[in-house]
């Protein structure tokens, strides 16, 4: 009777499946390898979107800062000019206060001198001299206080209550009355009959 080899039976049964175990882990393991490969592609182009992202907002953040500075620079800029014209407008109001004033203690003057005067008292005629005609130009205009500034003064003999005719390109628009006289130039308040004429610089002013 013939012997049978055990090992010859029992080889391949053990060796096959072995194979077809490692070929099931090696394609496992190569799917679980693509598959790691594929979310590391992903999360490399989710971060370079990220990145790109992020420098558009860098740059629309720089643009928007330089827009602030340049706009903050202008209202700088702007209260500057705005202090300024609040001062040179203080200063033209001091100026018109202390020629009120200064009309008021004229007035006032005149008034007690009016009051010493005795009454009855015959006077000897008085020959009023025709006042020699002044030309000059306005020197500028302040709208607000309702006065010009000319270029016409005690040098020139003009006087206190002096009234001057305005005119624009030779047509008469309005008249004026001195109230501050300084040595080459003074400041005339605008009568209440031409308040609201447009008044300009240059403008010719004579004491006919």
């Amino acid at each position: 009777m013939a012997k049978i080899n055990l090992n010859s039976l029992v080889k391949p049964k053990i060796f096959w499946p072995s194979i077809i175990i490692l070929l099931a882990i090696c394609i496992t393991l190569y799917a679980q390898k693509e598959k790691e490969k594929s979310i590391r592609i992903a999360k490399e182009t989710e971060l370079l979107r990220t990145v790109e992202a992020k420098k558009v907002v860098e740059n629309k953040l720089t643009e928007a800062e330089k827009q602030i500075a340049a706009r903050d620079e202008q209202i700088k800029l702007a209260l500057d000019k705005l202090e300024k014209e609040v001062a040179a407008r203080k200063d033209l109001e001091a100026q018109l206060v202390t020629v009120v004033k200064e009309k008021q203690d004229l007035a006032l003057q005149i008034e007690q001198l009016s009051a010493r005067v005795p009454k009855n008292i015959e006077l000897e005629k008085i020959v009023i001299k025709p006042i020699s005609e002044l030309n000059g130009k306005v020197l500028s205009i302040d709208k607000v206080n309702s006065f010009l500034i000319v270029d016409l003064g005690s040098a020139n003999n003009l006087n206190l209550g002096d009234v001057l005719s305005v005119y624009h390109d030779n047509n008469f628009i309005g008249k004026v009355q001195v109230e501050k006289i300084e040595e080459k130039t003074s400041a005339a308040v605008i009568l209440s009959p031409w308040k609201n004429v447009e008044f300009k610089e240059n403008d010719v002013v004579k004491r006919i």
